[in-house]
């Protein structure tokens, strides 16, 4: 299974740091992106924690 291992926030922080430069995307864009990419448009695709670690980088990222 692709990305099977749990990743945490500061992946995902530095994850969506990356989106935002390269694709010039919000915070908001960039999320979308990754939900489509990253998750499938399934946020428990991974299970729990890679989701309570993505809220968490969106959190620390919005503040």
């Amino acid at each position: 299974m692709k990305h099977a291992n749990v990743q945490n926030a500061d992946y995902f922080k530095t994850y969506l740091s990356l989106v935002m430069e390269r694709r010039e995307l919000t915070l908001q864009e960039a999320i979308n992106f990754m939900m489509a990419s990253y998750f499938y448009h399934n946020i428990e695709l991974y299970g729990v924690k890679p989701k309570e670690q993505f809220e968490l980088a969106i959190q620390q990222l919005s503040a």
